[in-house]
């Protein structure tokens, strides 16, 4: 599995879901949790997060957990980056 070596802290958890069928997974996140994630872009408001398959299912039956994305770009990445960017590619969103 790979691992975001760019996060600034431990992974704070906001929710988990089931799989429901091969292509969905029904979430529920905690939005007491969300609210203090919420940045503003363009007059629209976004919270980034993370959606992982847990390893196990849990004693709840849940199969999914999603946490706060927290990733910060380094310098050499904002002024060398590898891949087109979403805002090139004309969504204007900024991740």
């Amino acid at each position: 599995m790979l691992e975001n070596t760019k996060t600034t802290k431990e992974k704070q958890y906001v929710g988990n879901g089931v799989q429901s069928g091969d292509y969905y997974v029904n979430m529920s996140l905690k939005y007491d949790q969300l609210k203090p994630h919420v940045y503003e872009y363009k007059g629209v408001k976004y919270v980034r997060i993370t959606l992982g398959k847990n390893m196990e299912t849990n004693e709840w039956g849940k199969t999914h957990s999603v946490w706060i994305n927290d990733y910060q770009p380094d310098n050499n990445d904002q002024e060398n980056p590898k891949k087109t960017s979403a805002v090139s590619a004309g969504d204007g969103l900024p991740f």
